[in-house]
């Protein structure tokens, strides 16, 4: 596992659901064939990491090359159909071959999805064997006359590369079954909307808690919110926190974790509860990027390891309030450095934060260019942090949601 490089993208349903992953990968070295590094990555997928790690409960699309759907199925077979889909790519040949290769992941069970389709008359055999259909936005002229046409067969389809509201709105209106796309963690800006008051709220909470000097002036927040009271408790005694004591009360919780943790726990909380109108997936973003930025300056021996994790957790306010990230912190009060990165990506936190978000996006060449810029972390060690990154964002979700 160690020279590949993982992401792992969600996919939606039109009722804007989470329905499963997309799993991203690339060799490291970059020499070595499209069909050793997918049967590579499978055999660390099952092997090293675990599907449940990656997956999150959730079903796991792979891509498959033409390579290895032609020379080596057998690896394809050892995976569960009932986790697994499997994307061909558009790269593939329309050949008797391929399409025999097809016939037996669909009767072993697999989903099969065909990828980056636009509608030809010679794709029509892979089309019939398929049960999602994957159009690449950018790629098509005539969006409304490709669906007509796909609505021909009996497929799922799926628009790739929804980049922002509208363009949810329009493959909805469309009816798309799925999404991809980074669109869920955007604002969504509406003129003259302003932030609703039971946000302000839970800002301005926020805010007292950010800028308190002791755990008493902590305190003081908690004691007069009983839901945060209930909901930190509860969340600290979680099994995903993995304290190895029951914490009874909330002076027991300052005085254990002491003012950065706590900070920095109910930052967590507060962001989660203005989330709760978003998909579960925006938070989990929150805490992917936390962990990584935390545990990558943790590696390069950097002092306030505190401040990687904010802004990893800030990172989503803008998407979180529908304003734009200059306002969404006009008024909160944060360290120098997490405001910086927030706002300006040629800093040193905002190019951190930069290259989480091509992490996440599977761009490799980004992620790369940032570690030979001397960082002083190899990006094997990167891609572990990101792998334990998924498994403890999707236990925190799960958590807090309850």
């Amino acid at each position: 596992m160690q020279d590949i490089l993982i992401a792992r993208q969600p996919i939606f349903d039109r009722e804007y659901k989470l329905a499963s992953y997309e799993l991203l990968f690339r060799n490291s070295s970059q020499q070595k064939s499209d069909e050793h590094m997918t049967a590579q990555v499978i055999s660390s997928a099952l092997l090293d990491i675990g599907l449940d790690k990656l997956s999150g409960g959730y079903k796991i699309n792979i891509n498959a090359p033409a390579s290895l759907l032609l020379s080596d199925l057998e690896i394809l077979h050892t995976l569960p159909p009932s986790q697994v889909g499997i994307e061909i790519l558009e790269t593939v040949p329309v050949t008797e071959a391929m399409i025999d290769a097809c016939k037996k992941l669909k009767d072993k069970g697999f989903t099969i999805l065909l990828d980056d389709v636009v509608y030809a008359p010679h794709l029509k055999p892979l089309i019939k064997l398929a049960d999602i259909i994957k159009v690449d936005l950018p790629q098509v002229k005539n969006l409304a006359e490709e669906v007509r046409t796909l609505r021909q067969y009996p497929v799922k389809i799926l628009a790739k590369k929804v980049e922002t509201y509208a363009q949810f709105e329009q493959v909805k209106g469309l009816n798309f079954d799925y999404v991809q796309g980074y669109f869920f963690s955007r604002p969504e800006i509406v003129k003259g909307r302003k932030i609703a008051s039971s946000k302000l709220a839970i800002l301005r909470a926020l805010q007292k808690v950010m800028t308190a000097q002791a755990i008493s002036d902590i305190h003081n927040v908690i004691k007069h919110d009983v839901s945060l009271s209930y909901r930190l408790m509860k969340y600290i005694n979680s099994v995903s926190f993995g304290l190895k004591q029951t914490i009874e009360s909330i002076e027991q919780a300052l005085a254990l974790l002491g003012l950065n943790n706590i900070r920095r726990w109910l930052s967590v909380l507060a962001l989660a509860t203005l989330g709760q109108h978003k998909t579960s997936e925006l938070l989990k973003t929150a805490l992917i990027r936390a962990y990584i930025l935390e545990e990558i300056a943790k590696q390069r021996h950097e002092k306030e390891v505190g401040d990687d994790f904010l802004l990893g957790m800030f990172s989503i306010l803008d998407a979180l309030l529908n304003v734009s990230m200059q306002d969404a912190v006009q008024d909160l009060h944060l360290p120098t450095g997490v405001r910086e990165g927030l706002l300006d990506p040629t800093t040193d936190m905002g190019q951190k934060l930069t290259m989480c978000k091509a992490l996440e996006q599977g761009d490799w060449g980004d992620v790369e260019k940032w570690v030979m810029g001397g960082k002083r972390i190899e990006i094997t060690c990167i891609t572990r942090i990101y792998i334990e990154a998924i498994a403890w964002s999707d236990a925190q979700a799960s958590e807090l949601s309850s």
